[in-house]
């Protein structure tokens, strides 16, 4: 693997082998606390003969069914697929098809994948750092709560918005106890993924919620079986299971609050979720090196070198990180 792409992994977290890699003598196993994902997973019981046939129509209906409850929509406006990246190029590709080149507008700084996917769909695409800039765009791209600065817009200002298109990627909010999203209305796109909260990153669960339009273009082009069969088999429990669902929210929520105290004695807080905290520091690149050397690793930006963002540390190694930071 080549160093370039080394380092676009780098920019999302996680990729392991990289980072051990450059620092062979580091302590092990490697905490990667760089991704954000939750360090409790719901452990997904995924049967063997899944793996070897294609879902079923009502197989697919009642995990459609089962994420349409958790949201709090309707089934016809849920959109399952492998992933946050090809939901997004493919309503680039649709807003390409029916009106040509868009005029894109990102609130940064954010998810850089927005932007990638958008110019390689034919887009012209502008970062700003005011959500008030949003307005005007032809496709205007909020991620909320934000990554990585943990900012929750509230409803009334996500509605003052005037785009064509608003796409608002929800990929934290199931940590958010009681979380609003807008009314579903033509134009409003939201994301979600499973690959935070539930800790399921690896098998690929995402969501996009759209009107009637938009959703029959997603399922034309993810196509009927969008995602894996064990996976479809096994999602109806965990979208249902609630008890689980507050038990882990509330836990992350007290042990995140802990982490946050235990950083706050080293570096200044700049924003947090009770997945990620996000720190200013004097040289991140230094920090990030010295982590590395007690075998952590977190995450920094190429564009600003006084943030470094920690996820949340499994509370068996929370002793050993908080000595490496000591």
């Amino acid at each position: 693997m080549s160093d370039n792409i080394d380092n676009r992994f780098m920019q999302h977290g996680g990729n392991l082998s990289f980072i051990t890699h450059h620092f062979p003598d580091a302590p092990r196993p490697f905490i990667d606390l760089s991704t954000g994902i939750t360090p409790y997973p719901y452990l997904l019981e995924l049967g063997k003969e899944g793996g070897y046939r294609l879902a079923d129509i009502r197989e697919m209906a009642e995990v459609t069914k089962a994420a349409a409850d958790y949201y709090g929509v309707k089934p016809e406006n849920v959109n399952l697929a492998a992933g946050m990246q090809p939901l997004m190029f493919a309503l680039a590709a649709l807003r390409f098809q029916k009106f040509g080149v868009a005029k894109v507008m990102i609130l940064s700084p954010t998810y850089s994948e927005y932007e990638i996917l958008w110019r390689k769909a034919g887009h012209q695409v502008v970062n700003v750092n005011n959500i008030d800039d949003l307005t005007g765009a032809d496709v205007a791209i909020i991620c909320n709560p934000n990554n990585p600065d943990g900012k929750i817009y509230a409803l009334e200002k996500l509605r003052s918005l005037q785009n064509n298109w608003l796409i608002i990627d929800e990929a934290f909010a199931d940590i958010v106890a009681n979380y609003n999203s807008l009314p579903e209305r033509d134009g409003i796109i939201r994301m979600r993924s499973c690959g935070k909260f539930f800790g399921i990153a690896g098998l690929r669960v995402s969501a996009a919620i759209a009107q009637q339009e938009i959703s029959g273009y997603l399922r034309a082009v993810l196509g009927s079986w969008a995602i894996a069969t064990p996976v479809c088999l096994a999602l109806p429990v965990m979208f249902a299971d609630k008890v689980w669902i507050e038990k882990t929210r509330l836990q992350l929520f007290q042990e995140s609050k802990n982490w946050r105290e235990i950083l706050s004695k080293y570096f200044r807080v700049v924003g947090y979720t009770s997945l990620f905290t996000l720190l200013e520091v004097s040289d991140a690149d230094y920090y990030h090196g010295k982590l590395a050397e007690q075998g952590i690793l977190v995450r920094k930006f190429s564009y600003n070198n006084s943030w470094l963002r920690f996820g949340l540390p499994d509370k068996k190694y929370l002793e050993r990180v908080e000595a490496a930071l000591k």
